[in-house]
C-alpha cells in the first residue's frame, strides 16, 4: 500500500509539473481543477445516470459472454478437436484492431448494437482462452475421478469444475471488466451514443474541455480498480 501511495505522489507532481510547463488548460489541466470537477460531478445526478448506462452494457455483455464462454470451453476441453478450431479462430478475432470491429458493425447495425456485439467479440474470445486453460491445467488423475464417480452435471459444475478453474475464471473475468470498459467508451464515443460515459467525454472533447475529459477518465480508473479490489477479496475469501 505504501508504495501505491508513493506512486500516486510522484505521478500527481509529474502531471503538476508538466501543466506548469504548458500552462494551458485545453491541453492539459492542472490536477486540482480535476478533482474539483470530479467533486461537482458527485453532486450531479447526470454523472451517477451515465455511469450506470455504461456500467450496464458491460455488466450485460461479459456476464453473456462468461456464460458461454464457460460452457463452450467445457466442450472444447472435453472434445479437443473442437478447440482445435475454435482457439485459432479467436485468437484471429483478437489479433483484429477494435477500431476496424467498431467501423464494421456500425455499417451494419445501429448505435447501441454496435457497442453489444463489438465489446462482445472482444471479451469473449479472452475469456474462452482463461476458461480453456483453466480446464486443461486439471490433473488428469482428478479427471479421471470425476468420470468415475459421475455426478450431476450442476454438482459437477458448481462444486469440482468451478472451484479447479476459479484462479483462471478469476483472471479472465478482471481483464474482461478492465477491457470492457475501455471498449465501451471508446465504440460509445465513436457510435455516438446519445448517453453513456462515451457521450460524455466525446461533448466535452468537442468543447475543448480538457478538464472534463480528464475528470471522466480518472473516475473510469477509480471504478476499473475498485473492480479489480472486489474480485481479489472474493478470491481471499474463498
Amino acid at each position: 500500500m505504501k508504495h501505491k501511495i508513493n506512486l500516486a505522489i510522484y505521478l500527481l507532481l509529474i502531471w503538476q509539473l508538466i501543466a506548469i510547463g504548458v500552462n494551458k488548460d485545453v491541453i492539459i489541466p492542472f490536477p486540482l481543477d480535476v478533482f474539483l470537477r470530479m467533486i461537482e460531478m458527485l453532486k450531479d445526478s447526470y454523472f451517477y445516470q451515465t455511469i450506470l448506462i455504461t456500467l450496464s452494457h458491460i455488466c450485460i455483455v461479459v456476464g453473456i459472454s462468461i456464460v458461454l464462454a464457460f460452457f463452450l470451453s467445457y466442450i472444447g476441453y472435453q472434445r479437443p478437436v473442437i478447440d482445435e478450431y475454435v482457439s485459432p479462430l479467436l485468437s484471429i478475432i483478437q489479433a483484429i484492431p477494435n477500431i476496424s470491429f467498431i467501423i464494421l458493425v456500425l455499417v451494419w447495425t445501429e448505435s447501441l448494437q454496435t457497442v453489444y456485439i463489438v465489446l462482445f467479440l472482444v471479451v469473449f474470445p479472452l475469456l474462452y482462452h482463461n476458461f480453456i486453460q483453466g480446464f486443461k491445467s486439471i490433473d488428469q488423475d482428478l479427471e479421471d475421478v470425476i468420470t468415475l464417480y459421475h455426478p450431476p452435471l450442476r454438482y459437477k459444475f458448481s462444486k469440482i469444475y468451478f472451484p479447479l478453474i476459479k484462479p483462471s475464471f478469476i483472471s479472465g473475468v478482471k481483464s474482461s471488466l478492465s477491457l470492457g470498459v475501455k471498449v465501451t467508451v471508446m465504440a460509445e464515443i465513436l457510435a455516438q451514443l446519445p448517453y453513456g460515459v462515451g457521450r460524455a467525454i466525446h461533448f466535452c472533447r468537442i468543447q475543448f474541455d480538457m478538464i472534463g475529459v480528464f475528470a471522466w477518465t480518472i473516475w473510469l480508473i477509480i471504478i476499473i480498480l475498485f473492480v479489480e479490489s472486489l474480485l481479489k477479496r472474493f478470491i481471499q475469501e474463498e
